[in-house]
């Protein structure tokens, strides 16, 4: 039983898919905080007539579901212009990513959701092993990586984005 060590360096990123991750370009959304983000952030669309363009998404757990796109591939910096072309690992369905957990780790987390959360000491994302609420975008755990294994406190992840986060690549036609 150890503790995991998570710091600022700490993000989240593709793990396992099955054609290679989905890699789009979003032009950079506000010139505001919402616009300064970091390779792993969790991301998302800009708000009414910036829904094309990219922004850090909402920190609370009951963040905007049909605006979350997935996670930075690279840093959005604020010297950087409006409509900056920025890359996105997009969350789908064929997408596994590795990331943070906190809490305890038990066998019984697999297959389990848990909300996706802002450390804004360590300014990292990380699945709260003590919230399975599912009242925002939410990761199903579907193994344990990095060396975590049972009775861990933190340690890091696989998960897929729960379908609910996913509306913004569901085709309408």
């Amino acid at each position: 039983m150890a503790d995991g060590v998570l710091s600022s360096n700490t993000f989240v990123m593709p793990y396992r898919c099955q054609e290679g991750p989905v890699l789009l370009s979003f032009p950079l959304g506000s010139t505001a905080s919402t616009a300064v983000f970091k390779k792993g952030d969790a991301v998302a669309r800009g708000a009414t007539t910036n829904s094309h363009r990219v922004v850090l998404l909402a920190t609370g757990v009951t963040a905007d579901l049909t605006g979350f796109i997935g996670f930075a591939a690279e840093d959005a910096v604020s010297s950087e212009a409006f409509g900056t072309p920025k890359l996105v690992y997009v969350a789908d369905r064929s997408v596994e990513f590795i990331g943070a957990i906190k809490s305890t780790i038990a066998a019984a987390d697999l297959g389990l959701g848990f909300n996706l959360r802002r450390d804004s000491t360590l300014d990292i994302w990380y699945l709260d092993g003590s919230d399975a609420t599912g009242t925002g975008v939410v990761g199903i755990v579907t193994g344990f990586v990095n060396g975590s294994t049972f009775g861990d406190t933190n340690g890091f992840v696989s998960f897929l984005v729960a379908n609910a986060a996913m509306q913004m690549y569901r085709s309408s036609s």
